[in-house]
């Protein structure tokens, strides 16, 4: 008997959700490409549990370190992510105009993405400014442009400048497009998130 309840007492906590899940609240609807060209949009991750964060292939100082520990989150996943449904880690890059498929694809290579598992997008400026400011409620401060969303065609016509602030966090998405936590770089966050999005896969929320 007691041998059964702590088998039973061990269950209940392997089903527990990580203690940082919160609801806050879901994404707004977007449409961007990834690094084939292919379109991404809400619609099409829905069922999907996803990591997303944010960077842009000429950032020489931040964007290098959150690339490699995107990498080392996929080598994380890999493992049980290539099966069962559909996990997967997505970066928007906050310079579009600069970053193309194409040159999306070339970076992708270099930090040794795979495909089936991790998307680089791009599309519109003002379209993605809107999802990471509004949607995902993370900074994005070009010194050419104080205000995010004023009224400012230089954001159609320039890159993003290279001292542009942007959100180095992961933001967790579950199946319906509600953020549900968020984390840093660091060994034991990645960890923790590698964790949270298995488990979110096990168990999805109510529609």
């Amino acid at each position: 008997v007691r041998v059964l309840a702590a088998l039973g007492l061990a269950t209940v906590a392997c089903a527990a959700p990580p203690a940082e899940l919160d609801d806050l609240g879901p994404l707004p609807p977007f449409a961007l490409v990834d690094q084939t060209g292919r379109p991404v949009t809400d619609q099409s991750l829905h069922g999907t549990v996803w990591a997303a964060n944010f960077l842009f292939t000429s950032c020489p100082t931040a964007c290098p370190p959150l690339a490699k520990a995107t990498a080392t989150l996929q080598t994380a996943i890999a493992p049980w992510a290539h099966s069962g449904p559909p996990v997967r880690l997505v970066s928007i890059s906050v310079d579009p105009l600069t970053d193309t498929p194409e040159v999306l694809s070339a970076f992708a290579k270099k930090y040794g993405a795979d495909p089936k598992l991790w998307s680089l997008l791009t599309g519109n400026y003002e379209t993605m400014e809107r999802l990471v400011v509004r949607g995902f409620l993370q900074p994005l401060l070009r010194p050419d442009r104080p205000v995010a969303g004023a009224e400012d065609a230089t954001v159609l016509t320039q890159p993003t400048p290279l001292d542009t602030a942007h959100s180095l966090r992961f933001v967790l998405v579950d199946q319906r497009g509600h953020l549900r936590a968020l984390y840093d770089k660091s060994p034991t966050s990645l960890d923790k998130l590698a964790s949270a999005m298995r488990w979110l896969r096990d168990h999805p929320p109510k529609e």
